[in-house]
């Protein structure tokens, strides 16, 4: 007993002697084990011995050692100088927003977007100097008489009509201009060898010039493209100039005028989705407006197996002042 005792004794003078040279440590002493039996160890015979020995360690008892590559952060310095270096990449004439005539009238859509383009060029309101031309004015110059809430323009209204009547109101005004489909890829009138690169380019730039208007016809309705932005995907490009990026990494986004009260005043959409649009053949369609749909299938005999097969009316129409 007095052995014992003075073994507890060594062992306690032994714990603190420990504890005050590692106080300032995380380690933690566990000496539970020295009170405890031992247990016998059966020894396996040599042969066994060997072959644990040959036995490759599993993998869960490898320590791996996690390697973090170092990110390449840029860190740009050539900047863009100036808001005019900025409109290469984004831009917006407001002129053309105010141009907007919104809202139409049932149905209206075509002569509603004809009258915004036609404003933007030729009135005070846009770049011309005579007064700003009311929808109501067109339709009765142009022999439309009202009520107009009654009238059904779907059915005469098209692609051409617009053209049309763009160079009838010219005529009656004795002003210059002239109109062309821009940009069509199926059916009647549609323009040879032009992909969605060369639209778009294009299109950028005629939005910045004040002598050209658009209408874009898509699902069942007519509006105005007013403005574009070329975003970069690359956060570092935020404010590069458009020559210092890679055409690779840039994303055009058309920002397209409604006349619809039933829509908000802009949709901003994709080209890659414009394109999409335009590129269908009936009974395959697109609705730019309602994106999320997909590509749809209309299912009428029309569409699916008579005249209309594989046409598609929806372009772009472009309107230019020679004033």
């Amino acid at each position: 007993m007095e052995a014992k005792a003075a073994a507890e004794d060594i062992i306690t003078e032994l714990i603190d002697t420990c504890l005050t040279t590692i106080q300032a440590s995380s380690l933690v002493l566990d000496f539970s084990s020295a009170f405890k039996k031992k247990k016998k160890v059966k020894r396996l015979p040599k042969d066994s011995q060997e072959k644990l020995q040959d036995k490759p360690e599993p993998l869960d008892n490898i320590e791996t050692l996690d390697i973090e590559l170092a990110e390449v952060i840029e860190i740009p310095d050539k900047l863009i100088n100036s808001p005019e270096e900025m409109q290469d990449r984004k831009y917006l004439d407001l002129r053309r927003w105010y141009c907007m005539s919104r809202p139409q009238y049932a149905k209206s859509c075509g002569i509603t977007s004809l009258v915004s383009c036609w404003n933007y060029l030729y009135s005070i309101l846009g770049w011309g100097k005579l007064p700003v031309l009311s929808q109501e004015k067109a339709l009765i110059t142009l022999g439309i008489e009202p009520p107009f809430h009654n009238i059904k323009f779907g059915p005469f209204t098209g692609n051409n009509t617009l053209i049309n009547w763009f160079l009838s109101l010219n005529l009656s005004f004795s002003i210059k201009g002239r109109a062309r489909i821009f940009w069509k890829l199926h059916g009647k009138n549609r323009t040879e060898g032009k992909n969605k690169d060369e639209a778009l380019r294009e299109l950028v730039e005629g939005l910045k010039s004040n002598k050209k208007a658009y209408i874009y016809h898509c699902f069942n309705h007519y509006m105005c493209p007013i403005g574009f932005e070329l975003a970069p995907l690359v956060p570092c490009d935020a404010y590069k100039p458009l020559k210092d990026i890679k055409e690779s990494e840039l994303q055009a986004f058309i920002i397209v005028g409604e006349a619809s009260k039933a829509y908000p005043i802009f949709h901003v959409r994709k080209w890659d989705d414009i394109a999409l649009d335009i590129d269908q053949q009936n009974p395959n369609y697109y609705n730019i407006r309602k994106p999320e749909m997909g590509v749809q299938v209309r299912t009428s005999e029309a569409f699916v197996s008579g005249n209309k097969l594989g046409k598609n009316l929806h372009c772009i129409i472009e309107f230019e002042s020679l004033e």
